[in-house]
């Protein structure tokens, strides 16, 4: 299997790219793959015009399963371990689990912390973003707390068992890592820490970091 990861990056970037959640998975399910790299510039990839009919927004991660190719990250993780019978249970109610987990770390969790983190990026030269933070910190507790109780009770997102979802809810979390907002959230931050131990991660994060040209532990 291939798949097309970004082999450079603003430094503001490392450790927060997508490409991380399908290495993650790759390594998780055990399914050998190769890394096609692609540079990210000061405009994106827009400048990777042969990359637009694999990936029709130029984003990145894309998978190519001896021809089969898929993009968006969410999709590319459930086909991964859909297609590996790991990182998901055979059960259709426990698979649904998975599948409404991994949905809310998307477009529940995500969807309120992306501009969070978009704000402290761009910092001042963005007011109007800074203006909005405070109401998508205000909002991402609504998420937040009940998962954080959640977990005092559950190892992970589904139940006892480490899945696909949390393979994205991990991912999406670490989208807040350098701010002050997990800190409110001890077992989700406990949590995050903890899938982050996994060897498949450490092992992931490594190469990444291999592959950027960057010290280790500058993603982290």
């Amino acid at each position: 299997m291939k798949v097309y990861v970004f082999k450079s990056l603003p430094p503001f970037l490392w450790g927060y790219t997508r490409d991380l959640r399908a290495l993650w998975t790759l390594e998780e399910c055990g399914i050998p793959y190769e890394t096609i790299g692609l540079d990210c510039g000061p405009n994106g990839l827009a400048d990777e015009t042969w990359f637009e009919p694999i990936s029709p927004f130029k984003q990145v991660p894309v998978i190519d399963d001896d021809g089969y190719i898929l993009t968006e990250s969410g999709a590319i993780l459930f086909y991964l371990a859909e297609k590996s019978g790991k990182l998901i249970p055979r059960d259709l109610p426990a698979r649904a689990q998975v599948y409404r987990w991994g949905i809310t770390s998307l477009s529940n969790v995500e969807l309120m912390g992306l501009p969070v983190l978009l704000a402290d990026l761009q910092g001042d030269s963005n007011p109007h973003a800074q203006a909005l933070r405070p109401w998508h910190v205000e909002m991402l507790g609504r998420f937040l707390e009940p998962i954080d109780r959640m977990l005092t009770s559950q190892a992970f997102a589904t139940g006892p068992d480490f899945t696909v979802a949390d393979v994205l809810l991990t991912c999406v979390l670490r989208e807040l890592r350098k701010t002050e907002i997990l800190r409110q959230y001890p077992h989700v931050e406990s949590y995050r820490l903890r899938c982050e131990t996994r060897p498949a991660f450490v092992k992931t994060l490594s190469e990444y970091e291999d592959r950027l040209g960057i010290p280790r532990g500058s993603a982290k």
